[in-house]
């Protein structure tokens, strides 16, 4: 009896089999991959609105000088409560996050979880292998639930704050507060890629260095067995001139 295998070959000459794979439009491609992220736009006299953003490209910001980007796949964006990793050794970042829609930009706050263990990859032919963007794929990005319309913040962006803060033996522990004006601001983003503009795009920002006062072990590989990779990761954008914030945590769930 043959197999199903035997049934692939012409008797007498053994061909190989091609796939050909329809070829697709940029739009059909999206349509198939599509994100579709839901918000509440928060007014600057309070009022909220529901709003529903297709998601067509995601960016992570990667450098200062000059400011560049790297994309991320769209279907790890999330605003879940709850995320699942690999393994523990993850690290999240408080950020800044701006969303297009419409025409309008958006701002709010997130966190792109990342991957520690590739950081430190090397093989001894080869030697270091660090790619930024790749630990990135490991892990969802994070964004919360409300907006605030980019106009809203524009003339007073250097008073914004962003905070972050982990859960350690019980107790919530601050791990970075810095002023946005410490990040590449959004309109030099803007500037040096005008394609970040463009409706359904997300950008987050890249985050600043840790509050000095946070454990020398959190988030450190190097301290081996002493390390903390806390379980949970909480995010703030605080807006100290209209007396608001924006704010979002989840916990990490590791695979087994």
């Amino acid at each position: 009896m043959r197999s199903s295998h035997d049934s692939l070959s012409i008797v007498g000459q053994a061909k190989p089999i091609t796939t050909v794979l329809p070829s697709r439009e940029e739009g059909q491609i999206l349509k198939l991959m599509e994100n579709i992220m839901e918000f509440q736009v928060v007014a600057r006299d309070g009022g909220r609105q529901k709003r529903s953003v297709f998601v067509k490209k995601l960016c992570l910001g990667t450098s200062r000088t000059p400011p560049k980007t790297c994309r991320k796949s769209r279907y790890l964006l999330t605003n879940e409560d709850d995320i699942e990793v690999e393994e523990q050794r993850t690290l999240g970042e408080v950020e800044y996050v701006s969303i297009v829609d419409d025409g309008e930009v958006f701002l709010t706050t997130g966190s792109d979880h990342l991957d520690l263990t590739l950081t430190n990859m090397s093989f001894e032919n080869a030697g270091r292998v660090y790619d930024p963007a790749k630990p990135k794929q490991l892990c969802p990005a994070v964004v919360a639930t409300e907006l605030w319309p980019y106009e809203d913040v524009k003339d007073h962006w250097s008073a914004l704050r962003l905070r972050s803060s982990v859960t350690i033996s019980g107790e919530r522990v601050s791990f970075q507060d810095f002023p946005a004006s410490q990040l590449v601001d959004l309109e030099s983003h803007f500037r040096a890629n005008p394609s970040l503009r463009e409706n359904g795009t997300v950008l987050f920002s890249g985050s600043g260095e840790p509050l000095p006062s946070a454990p020398p072990n959190l988030y450190n590989m190097a301290a081996g067995n002493e390390g903390i990779f806390p379980r949970d990761f909480h995010f703030e954008m605080h807006d100290p001139v209209l007396g608001r914030s924006i704010s979002h945590g989840y916990n990490i769930h590791v695979l087994v």
